[in-house]
């Protein structure tokens, strides 16, 4: 048995280049329960699938905001990678690419800062508050703890 997942996010959550199969064979003492619990768990994977692609991009809006070449390429990586493994059926594969997603994400969010040139070689950076959470100054005195 078949479930296609995939014309069933699309009319969700409205995004039409995702699909998900799962592939549930009947064996022995298979029942309908346990079809149905392989079907949630794919629609709960989709729909986390979905949530990092959605994620990916409005990252990426906020990262490179103002380059538009920039937002354009890493616009066409994103969905290139998300249409390059869609007809993967693996749940430990896609949980691995998940991971690698969730990975990417997180790095662009915390490690990429803009510059833009100001003059002659002169940039000027412009973070943003994702970047300045984990920052503390130095202080060459200790403090005591109570």
């Amino acid at each position: 048995m078949v479930i296609d997942c995939g014309a069933l996010v699309t009319r969700l959550l409205g995004i039409g280049q995702f699909r998900l199969c799962l592939v549930a064979e009947r064996r022995g003492s298979s029942t309908a329960p346990e079809v149905a619990a392989a079907g949630r768990r794919a629609m709960n994977q989709a729909v986390k699938v979905l949530q990092l692609f959605k994620a990916l991009h409005r990252t990426r809006q906020q990262v490179f905001r103002n380059d538009a070449r920039a937002l354009e390429a890493a616009r066409i990586k994103i969905n290139e990678e998300f249409k390059n493994n869609k007809s993967e059926t693996s749940p430990k594969k896609i949980e691995e690419l998940m991971k690698i997603g969730s990975d990417v994400e997180l790095l662009l969010r915390t490690s990429v800062i803009q510059g833009i040139h100001t003059g002659h070689n002169t940039l000027k950076l412009v973070p943003r508050k994702d970047l300045l959470i984990e920052n503390v100054p130095y202080c060459d005195t200790p403090t005591q703890k109570q």
